[in-house]
């Protein structure tokens, strides 16, 4: 299981570095499309479309690696006073609730991307961009969340050692 684990951290890790060379691809994308429109007064084709999708991916791609580093939004106003036992509770029912919104969602996602792929979907404008890819991705990056929970509530289910007040809500504590 171990290895399973640390090729999964890994897998997350990578992506979640992606997403940083992901804007600047997309700063790129969109600057030459700037620069043709000035220079030429001709858009670059499917620029636009191509960075919508990289922002899909920047942002759907780096959730697990944000939830595994606990970089999300955390406001801990409440559980900052609770004892140590309670909090890892509340903490742990927060993640199970999570995990529950976001296997479902990346299941409707992926059902979504299947349709859209099926009826070969695209977006309107100069360049005909399929949809399913951005669907795709948007699955997939639920679906990494989804899993990043799992592992997070499995490990925090572990007996607390006596040092360790359970898991953390933020790295940053």
């Amino acid at each position: 299981m171990g290895s399973i684990l640390r090729r999964f951290q890994g897998l997350v890790l990578g992506l979640g570095i992606f997403t940083g060379f992901g804007t600047i691809l997309m700063t790129l994308a969109v600057v030459t499309d700037v620069a043709c429109r000035v220079l030429f007064n001709a858009p670059l084709a499917g620029a636009s479309e191509f960075s919508e999708l990289l922002l899909v991916a920047m942002i759907f791609l780096g959730l697990a690696a944000a939830q595994q580093r606990r970089e999300h939004f955390a406001i801990d106003l409440v559980t900052q006073y609770l004892p140590p036992a309670v909090k890892r509770a509340v903490l742990l029912a927060g993640w199970l609730a999570s995990l529950a919104v976001v296997a479902l969602l990346a299941w409707l996602s992926a059902k979504s991307a299947w349709m859209s792929f099926l009826r070969s979907e695209a977006s309107y404008g100069t360049t005909a961009f399929p949809v399913w890819p951005g669907r795709a991705v948007l699955a997939f990056g639920l679906a990494l969340l989804a899993v990043q929970l799992a592992v997070d509530i499995a490990l925090g289910l572990r007996p607390a050692r006596p040092a360790d007040a359970g898991p953390h809500t933020s790295r940053h504590e």
